[in-house]
């Protein structure tokens, strides 16, 4: 293959564009983490749709996933407009549809645990932060995280990472496209949409408006929705205090949601 352009995203690996001797485009994907690119190239084979995309080769031993390149691939991350909701519910429901859970797959349960553990770590690196989301409300959204997964069935493969860092617009055909997965086992399709529901969101009125227009088109309770968010809510209100630049009312929005868990 002949290497092109890196990718400047993500602090798990190194992203390179390249093209093989055929002219196909395609992307190879390095991290040290030799278990999570295997896990990763796993998953992605596991689903049949247009919205993941194709696994070319995988090298355990060297920590490598070659893929197919998204075009255009614009990350959702970048667009100044939030998505058609139809959009959304497209690509979450054919995740759910048609993933292939492995039992070798950490449960839902314990991606929750993992995440909450590794969501502490802005307050290491700004103690300020403490006066943005009192450790306190972040431990009521871990809580309120754990009651929510307790009965949750080991039956179906999430993504586990649906972040708008990690879909990617592959044209009017093929719409949103997934990468990046970090699978788990849930059958609880609320868990995947949170991110999606708390991005850009200006005020907790609107994040339950989306709530309320993408339950029924994935088949999911608004309630179950909004339930996943608040309790991530405080998580995502220290990654956004965090990041330069981020507009005040969102922080504000996401914390006010945060403030809401029991």
């Amino acid at each position: 293959m002949d290497f092109d352009s890196f990718i400047q995203r993500g602090s798990m690996s190194v992203v390179i564009r390249c093209r093989l001797s055929s002219g196909r485009p395609a992307v190879l994907k390095i991290g040290p983490d030799r278990t999570r690119m295997a896990n990763e190239g796993a998953a992605l084979e596991r689903w049949t749709t247009t919205h993941t995309p194709s696994v070319l080769a995988v090298d355990v031993s060297a920590g490598a996933l070659l893929i197919e390149a998204i075009e255009p691939g614009t990350p959702l991350i970048d667009s100044p407009t939030y998505p058609e909701m139809a959009n959304v519910a497209e690509l979450l429901t054919s995740l759910y549809a048609t993933g292939i859970p492995d039992p070798s797959y950490p449960p839902l349960a314990h991606h929750v645990e993992y995440l909450f553990k590794s969501g502490t770590r802005p307050y290491e690196r700004r103690p300020d932060l403490v006066d943005v989301v009192a450790p306190e409300l972040y431990e009521r959204g871990r809580q309120l995280a754990t009651r929510l997964v307790e009965r949750v069935s080991p039956t179906a493969l999430l993504h586990g990472d649906l972040t708008p860092n990690n879909i990617l617009y592959g044209g009017n055909e093929r719409g949103l496209v997934a990468i990046d997965p970090a699978p788990c086992l849930g059958d609880d399709l609320a868990f995947d949409a949170v991110d999606l529901l708390l991005w850009q969101a200006g005020d907790v009125d609107m994040i339950a408006a989306r709530a309320d227009q993408l339950a029924p088109a994935i088949g999911v309770d608004a309630r179950r929705l909004i339930d996943w968010c608040t309790a991530f809510a405080g998580m995502v209100a220290l990654e956004l205090a965090e990041a330069p630049d981020t507009p005040r009312e969102r922080i504000e929005a996401v914390v006010a949601l945060a403030e809401l868990a029991p």
